[in-house]
């Protein structure tokens, strides 16, 4: 996994740009601010990094994907969590952003304690369809620790074990 330090200039613009602008628009699974401020910093990150012009926020929805780079149209998905990813922890994507015109997803996991940025890896959308699993809406899901919880959308899975390197996006 490759691992960016959070940039103090790339957290500060995008805690201004989810203040002044709503992301959450499509009227369902739009997450909060701080959901909504999570996944700015991470697409942020990774658009520094490949030395892409960091997101505006201007001309409303953005089709389902993110960043035009290497003739794919990359949907970045970022989740915040207590600790660094582990090779069989699990990104997702909610059935209805499959259909979005994404042809790739790139994950990516912040730490909230350590302030880095782990690019867990990316996957085409037939990739994620192929290594991926699907649980259908009000699927009771386990978790490691034993916790469970039930999924308010259908929603698909892959571990980080089965992504590709981000290094050969």
């Amino acid at each position: 996994m490759l691992k960016i330090p959070l940039d103090e200039e790339i957290i500060t613009y995008s805690k201004k740009l989810v203040e002044r602008t709503n992301f959450g628009k499509r009227g369902f699974a739009d997450g909060n601010k701080r959901n909504q401020y999570i996944g700015i910093v991470g697409e942020n990150t990774i658009r520094d990094y490949l030395g892409i012009e960091l997101m505006t926020g201007i001309g409303g929805f953005d089709g389902g994907y993110d960043i035009d780079w290497n003739g794919y149209k990359a949907d970045v998905k970022c989740m915040e969590r207590k600790v660094d990813p582990k090779n069989y922890y699990v990104n997702n994507v909610l059935d209805t952003q499959i259909g979005y015109i994404a042809d790739a997803f790139i994950f990516a996991s912040i730490n909230r304690f350590t302030k880095v940025l782990s690019v867990c890896g990316w996957v085409t959308k037939e990739e994620f369809k192929e290594r991926g699993n699907y649980y259908p809406k009000g699927t009771i899901r386990t978790r490691k620790d034993g916790t469970t919880f039930e999924l308010y959308a259908g929603n698909w899975e892959i571990e980080n074990r089965y992504l590709n390197s981000f290094l050969t996006f």
